[in-house]
Parts: structure tokens; sequence; C-alpha cells
């Protein structure tokens, strides 16, 4: 008889198929929460979580390693003592959000992590470098003006709230070539996020951009500043010069995959962007509205369009999944 079988038994569940159903889940997720809390790890992709099951420091439950639930899989184990769960999310904004609203509602869930991959907007890091943002803004809601109005003129929705020029908006005539004549895609106005927090009034909407992690789990990653990271693909392939700790740096998440010079200086000199992914701020803009504290570990995998040749993250990719797995490890042995 299988521990699944078994503990259904026990619980008094109704073992009806090969795979255990939503309610089976339901039932095997009480008993999980009874041995909470828990602190959540977010993971984009296969390639991102592989290290951390892998790594000997995560020890999976004894009797029941992981739960599917609502098309995801929930790793449970701990790490240095710290009861974990670990999801991963897949690609993308939809992705992220929906699964750490998932982890929050099923689980005794008290703090969450989002660690991965991202991309390299700033000139002054490198490749390989871990970042530990302080806040997290999505660039990816936008009022798009018809073309022939200006910054002068008001948005659709201004008026009533909906919408705002407070975060300013990128041209894109300034990117023509040659420089003469207009163009019809206009300007692209970024927008705050619309949230309705725990802590507000119900159907009162708030506005966010960045969105800050939380000052004592961030206070808590700073100590790591000095953690040597892996620097080397293989024996003939290594970073020059080494990955370093980085915190304190502004990230920004799209529905994008940024390989393009000319948006990554735009990100950098208009908000101050270093890093850009395509997860973190949905995950961040839920755990602000459920009043959970967050942050995130990235680590850089390419230059977002601002290197020659293909895009690094092919040679690079797996060595900044591997350094931010190393660092989330590391961060346990510090967290109280």
């Amino acid at each position: 008889m299988s521990w699944l079988l078994l503990l259904l038994l026990l619980l008094g569940g109704q073992f009806t198929q090969a795979l255990p159903s939503n309610k089976t889940a339901f039932t095997l997720s009480k008993r999980l929460n009874r041995e909470g809390p828990y602190l959540g790890l977010v993971v984009p992709n296969p390639y991102e979580i592989a290290p951390l099951l892998s790594d000997t420091v995560f020890k999976p439950h004894p009797f029941i390693p992981y739960l599917d639930l609502a098309g995801r899989r929930f790793h449970f184990g701990t790490i240095e003592g710290t009861k974990v769960i670990a999801v991963m999310c897949g690609l993308a904004m939809l992705n992220s959000g929906i699964t750490t609203q998932q982890l929050l509602d099923f689980f005794y869930v008290t703090r969450v992590i989002l660690f991965g991959i991202a991309g390299n907007a700033n000139p002054n890091l490198s490749v390989g470098d871990t970042t530990v943002a302080k806040y997290w803004a999505h660039t990816g809601l936008w009022n798009w003006q018809r073309y022939g109005e200006g910054p002068n003129d008001p948005l659709s929705g201004e008026s009533d709230g909906s919408y705002t020029r407070k975060y300013g908006y990128l041209d894109i005539a300034e990117y023509n070539v040659p420089q003469t004549g207009s163009n019809l895609l206009n300007n692209i106005w970024y927008q705050p996020e619309e949230v309705y927090p725990v802590t507000g009034v119900p159907e009162v909407r708030q506005h966010a951009f960045f969105i800050p992690v939380d000052e004592k789990l961030f206070e808590t990653a700073t100590k790591l500043e000095g953690l040597e990271l892996i620097s080397c693909v293989n024996a003939t392939t290594c970073l020059n010069p080494k990955p370093k700790v980085v915190t304190g740096v502004n990230g920004a998440s799209a529905n994008i995959f940024l390989d393009n010079l000319a948006y990554r200086e735009f990100l950098y000199s208009h908000f101050n962007v270093s890093l850009v992914d395509m997860e973190t701020a949905a995950a961040a803009l839920v755990c602000y509205e459920a009043d959970i504290p967050f942050i995130a570990f990235r680590s850089l995998s390419d230059l977002a369009g601002g290197g020659t040749g293909p895009n690094q993250i092919s040679i690079f990719g797996d060595l900044a999944a591997d350094n931010a797995a190393l660092f989330v490890t590391s961060f346990f042995k510090l967290l109280e």
C-alpha cells in the first residue's frame, strides 16, 4: 500500500482515482497546514527550481514530499530548519500572480521569496551578478496615446483617476531611423497598478507602482553581499569580472523578454531599473495586497540586448540559475 493511499485512509478520504483529485488535495493541504507556518518559494522555470530541489540542503517532507493542486506541484520540505513550500509558477506575469495567490490561499504561508534569473539593464552590473532589489515595478501596464496627442493632452480615463501622467512616457518617435518624420505609434504612458490591499477599504482602489520588498528580509539579505558566487560554466568559459552580490537596486517586470538595447537604456535612464524579468512584480503585488512579507533574488543571465552577438542567456542561463539557488540557500542560514 502506498504512503498516499495509507494517509488518505487514515484521514478518512475516498481514493477514487489514480491521481488525487482537488478534493483529496484540499484534505491533504489541511493536514500539512497544521505543520506550518511555511515560507513560500516561487520559482518561474524548471531549470531555476531544479538546483534547489536537487541540493541536499533541501530536505523533502518525509511523508508528503509534494502535493499537486490546481494544476501546480507544491514541494514541501525544510531548508536549514525552516519549513518551506517551493512551487514552479511558469513564465510571465499571469502565471506568477496566480501561483503566488494559490500559495497564500491554500497554505499557511507567512513569507514569500521569488528567485531565478533576470536580464541586466544596468551598465554598471555584469552577467552572473546576483541582485537583491529593494523595489519592484510592473512596467507593462500602459496607456497608449493616440496619434496627434502629446504630453500636454490628458489621457483617456485620466479625469476619473483611472490613469495618470505621473510616471512619464516612452516617445516612440525618439527612436525613429531616420530621425525625421512622424511616428503613428506615438507615446506610451506608464501606469501604476490598481490595488486593493487587505489593509485598505474593500472596493476603494489604491495605486502602486514601485513595490518595496520587506525591510527585515532585505536587511538579512544584505549580510550576504560578500558571498562567493559561481564564476565558470566549465573549465574554459568563465566570467570576468567574477559575479558579485548587489543590493538596493530597482527591478522591473513585464510580459516582455527584453533583448533590445534602446529599450534597456530607456528603462535604466527613466526608472533607474537595473534588472528586468517577467514574473517578480506580479508576485510582489499579490503579497503587497495580502500584506505578506516578500523579497526576490535574481541572478543576471544576460544584458537584455546590451551585448554583441547572440543573447548570453544560452551560455550563462544555467550558471545564473545556480547562483540564484546558491544565494537563496545561503540566505536560509541567516533567516530567523
